[in-house]
């Protein structure tokens, strides 16, 4: 049986998207809840016989995913920008666990139901289940569950389209009140993260690709700016969004002690990176700041891979505070 992580960053590559996961105990529902913001990326759509062309994934969209406390299936609701549901895509699932970064995964039982709110409903994936069965992978037990599982999806969630488009925009709008309330935080230093230093300048310049870089990390993670230097006016020239700047207070004798005391007197930042080259303090007294650096190379500037470590950092679960 496959394994599938809830932030989709195997067969989808959303891993640069930002991903939220908690759990809901609540009258409309109990179980696992994550989200993932499709904050860039181009359309995919698949077809149906009464829907059309529908969209699945695109830059707006929000993918919630839904495990409940009962029941053996993994429901994802795939909404579109203006919050309408677009498709319904149900796994049947043997379990769920989580991976060692914290993140949630479950067992994929092949079977799948996926219904649209024009009234498509397809059961998917029925030849890999029997393929699955006649291999001896799974036994007469959990073939027989996958089925009656499969069945019970399209009598429990297929019977009221519009009951079943409510029931999942409550739940989002409660998640998304609960991550409202929340940042996702990129300290950020400027020399030698944005330019590469100059003996010869007057005044060092920024990098416009590194400018575009970051430009796009904000994007694509939501995040805000915290500045670490005094640069401020820079980033500003540049029309980049600046939340807030450390103040330099004298008793703080690092930058980690700096980002230490922020931090604790802004307790709804749920995670954060910092970009930094490290002249002058490369966070070795802090190992948990030092855990959210991404070390920039000073000679080069703020790179593609860079951007790939933040997202890692971004989405790494056991270090937020849910």
């Amino acid at each position: 049986m496959k394994r599938k992580r809830l932030n989709r960053d195997k067969q989808w590559f959303f891993q640069h998207y930002p991903y939220f996961q908690t759990r809901m105990e609540s009258d409309i529902f109990a179980g696992l809840v994550s989200l993932i913001r499709l904050t860039d990326g181009e359309y995919r759509y698949w077809d149906f016989p009464k829907a059309g062309k529908a969209a699945v994934a695109g830059k707006g969209m929000v993918w919630l995913q839904l495990i409940p406390d009962s029941g053996s299936r993994a429901i994802t609701a795939m909404f579109l920008p203006d919050k309408r549901v677009s498709v319904w895509y149900v796994d049947v699932i043997e379990e769920a666990a989580y991976d060692a970064d914290g993140v949630a995964i479950f067992v994929d039982k092949y079977l799948d139901v996926i219904f649209t709110p024009q009234g498509d409903v397809i059961v998917d994936d029925r030849d890999e289940l029997d393929a699955a069965f006649q291999s001896g992978e799974l036994t007469q037990e959990q073939y027989d569950a996958a089925l009656q599982e499969g069945e019970a999806i399209i009598e429990d969630l297929c019977g009221d389209i519009p009951a079943m488009e409510r029931w999942c925009r409550e739940i989002l709008e409660n998640v998304e009140k609960e991550i409202g309330q929340k940042q996702f935080v990129i300290f950020l230093d400027v020399d030698g993260v944005l330019d590469v230093f100059d003996p010869n300048a007057r005044m060092q310049e920024l990098m416009p690709e590194a400018i575009e870089r970051l430009s796009r990390l904000l994007t694509r993670t939501n995040a805000k700016i915290v500045v670490i230097s005094d640069w401020p006016e820079a980033l500003k020239r540049e029309s980049i969004p600046i939340h807030d700047v450390i103040p330099w207070d004298k008793k703080f004798k690092t930058r980690a002690e700096e980002i230490a005391a922020y931090l604790e007197s802004n307790p709804q930042i749920y995670n954060y990176v910092i970009l930094d080259e490290c002249y002058g303090d490369d966070y070795s007294s802090n190992p948990q700041l030092q855990a959210h650096l991404v070390h920039i190379d000073a000679l080069k500037g703020l790179q593609d891979c860079d951007l790939i470590k933040t997202s890692e950092i971004m989405n790494r679960l056991e270090l937020q505070k849910w």
